[in-house]
């Protein structure tokens, strides 16, 4: 969306009757002043309301700020290792501590499975940290006008992860966040500490999870990990 245009953000109803005040989170400085720089292009029609760096001091900015009407956020986030502060865990807690907030995420993440996770734990909008320039700003004025956007790339995967056989998109945001740490090598009792729930949750949803996708032991579960785009 050419910058010019952007003035059009103020006169598409609902919250965009005014300001649209947007905060921002990356852990990478320069990713971070690039969103700032393309939301400071389109003019007076949009301002940052505020910036973080990790999961931690995102969730402590929105909760000491007034309102803002959009959240612009990197999926994962390094920073302080705290519960629910970094990829699922983070975009579920954001969802039940500003659930009138919408998001857009901002990643490189590249199957399928995942990004409909990312969807389903309430992602309005996705865009690839590849994509042209303008992308962001589109994804800004349709999610804020009560829509929702996925840049061409993360609809095409999206798309692919509605079509795979089996019922692996039906994965809960937290069955599909342990399987994904699961397959990266961690224990259950690993994950456990990392996500902050008991070794008892986490292994009822690492079952559950493999129930859900049909399969019987764990040699099968990164079998099915590696053929379909969920291992590193």
């Amino acid at each position: 969306m050419p910058a010019d245009e952007a003035s059009g953000l103020i006169t598409q109803g609902g919250m965009m009757d005014g300001l649209l005040r947007i905060f921002i989170a990356d852990d990478h400085p320069f990713t971070l002043a690039g969103v700032r720089a393309e939301i400071e292009r389109a003019g007076e029609a949009l301002e940052v309301a505020g910036e973080a760096s990790n999961g931690a001091a995102l969730l402590t900015l929105l909760e000491e700020s007034r309102p803002g009407d959009l959240l612009v956020t990197d999926f994962s986030m390094r920073g302080p290792q705290l519960r629910d502060c970094d990829g699922l865990p983070l975009l579920l807690t954001l969802r039940r501590q500003f659930p009138s907030l919408p998001i857009i995420v901002l990643t490189d993440l590249d199957n399928p499975a995942m990004l409909r996770a990312v969807v389903d734990a309430g992602a309005r909008g996705l865009v690839d940290k590849a994509s042209a320039r303008d992308e962001l700003l589109t994804a800004i004025q349709r999610v804020a006008s009560g829509r929702i956007h996925f840049c061409r790339a993360m609809r095409t995967m999206l798309d692919h992860a509605g079509a795979l056989d089996g019922p692996q998109v039906h994965m809960s945001p937290h069955e599909a966040e342990v399987v994904r740490l699961f397959v990266t090598g961690l224990s259950v009792s690993e994950i456990a500490a990392r996500l902050s729930r008991s070794v008892k949750t986490i292994s009822r949803q690492k079952n559950d999870a493999m129930h859900k996708l049909g399969l019987d032991n764990n040699c099968q579960l990164y079998a099915y990990a590696r053929d379909h785009g969920l291992t590193p």
